[in-house]
C-alpha cells in the first residue's frame, strides 16, 4: 500500500514538476486547471453521495475559469488590483449564478444548501488551489520577464510540494511504526498524535534540506535557512490540517477515497489535499513575513 502510495506520488508530482520547470508556461496551467477541475468534480461527487444537491456543470465551470483566467493574469505580472479584482468577480459571479440557477429547480427543497455546497467547492477547491499559481509568480513578470528573479518562483512551488509530501509520508510511516494515541479517530481513525509530530517534524527538516539544495533562488525570496526550517514545520501543521479537513467530508459521505485514478493514494483530491491548505500558508508568509513581491 505504501509503495503504491510513494510510487503514484513522485509519479504524479514529478509530472508537474517538471511541466512547471522544463515546459512552456501554457502546459503548466494546462495541468493545474486540469488537476483543479478533476478534483473539483470529485468532491461535487462526493457531496451528491452525502445526499446533497449541488450545481456541478455550474461550479466546475466557475472553477476552471478562475484557474485560467489568474494564471493569465499572474504570468503577465498582473498581480496587483487586476488580478485580485478579477477573482474577486469570479466568485461573485459564481454567487450569483448559483442563485439563478437554484431559482430555476422547481423540485428542489433545499435551495440554500444546493447553493451553499456549489459555492464551497469553488472556495475550497479552485480558489486554494490557485494559489500555486501566485506562489509560481510572486515576482511581476514586467520586472524580469526573463530574469531569475521570476524563476525562482518555481523553485517555491518546488519547496511546497517537496515539504507537503515529506510531511505526508513522514507522518504516514512514523504513524505506522510508533502510532498508538488516535488523533481524531471520529474523522480519520488511522491518524495518531506520534504521526502528526513525525509528520511536523519531517516536514521541517524537509524544509531546511530543501534551501540548502536549492540557496540561490529561494535567497532571492528572502528565505534563510531559519526561515525554511519554521516554514517547513508551520506547513506540515497545516498540511496535516488540510489532510483532516478532507478526511471530514469523506467521512460525512460514507466513501474512503475521492476517486481511483491513482493507486494507492485515491483520487485527485486526494493528491492535493494537503497542498490546499499548505500553498495559501505558503503565499501569507512570502508576501506577508518575508515580503517577496
Amino acid at each position: 500500500m505504501f509503495a503504491q502510495r510513494l510510487l503514484s506520488t513522485v509519479v504524479m508530482w514529478s509530472v508537474v514538476l517538471g511541466l512547471v520547470f522544463l515546459a512552456p508556461p501554457f502546459c503548466s496551467w494546462g495541468l493545474l486547471a486540469l488537476l483543479g477541475s478533476l478534483a473539483l468534480w470529485e468532491l461535487y461527487t462526493i457531496i451528491e453521495k452525502a445526499n446533497l444537491r449541488v450545481l456541478k456543470l455550474w461550479g466546475i465551470t466557475a472553477g476552471f475559469v478562475l484557474l485560467t483566467g489568474s494564471w493569465f493574469f499572474f504570468k503577465h505580472g498582473v498581480v496587483s488590483a487586476k488580478s485580485h479584482g478579477f477573482e474577486a468577480a469570479v466568485l461573485s459571479l459564481a454567487v450569483g449564478g448559483a442563485f439563478v440557477w437554484t431559482l430555476t429547480q422547481k423540485d428542489n427543497p433545499k435551495p440554500i444548501e444546493t447553493m451553499a455546497a456549489t459555492i464551497f467547492g469553488v472556495v475550497y477547491v479552485s480558489w486554494l488551489f490557485n494559489f500555486i499559481t501566485k506562489i509560481h509568480y510572486i515576482h511581476p513578470a514586467e520586472m524580469l520577464e526573463c530574469g531569475h528573479r521570476l524563476f525562482c518562483g518555481k523553485y517555491a512551488v518546488l519547496y511546497l510540494v517537496l515539504v507537503t509530501k515529506f510531511s505526508d509520508a513522514g507522518a504516514y510511516v512514523t504513524g505506522r511504526l510508533l502510532g498508538r494515541h488516535k488523533l481524531i479517530p471520529r474523522v480519520s481513525p488511522g491518524k495518531t498524535w506520534e504521526g502528526t509530530v513525525g509528520g511536523v517534524v519531517v516536514a521541517a527538516l524537509a524544509g531546511w534540506g530543501t534551501f540548502f539544495l536549492f540557496r540561490e533562488s529561494l535567497e532571492q525570496l528572502g528565505m534563510t535557512a531559519m526561515h525554511s526550517l519554521v516554514v517547513g514545520a508551520l506547513l506540515g501543521v497545516v498540511g496535516i490540517v488540510g489532510d483532516l479537513a478532507e478526511s471530514l467530508i469523506k467521512r460525512e459521505a460514507g466513501v474512503k477515497d475521492s476517486g481511483s485514478w491513482l493507486p494507492g493514494i485515491g483520487g485527485m483530491l486526494d493528491l492535493i489535499d494537503s497542498l490546499l491548505f499548505t500553498a495559501p500558508a505558503l503565499y501569507a508568509y512570502l508576501r506577508l513575513i518575508l515580503r517577496s513581491s
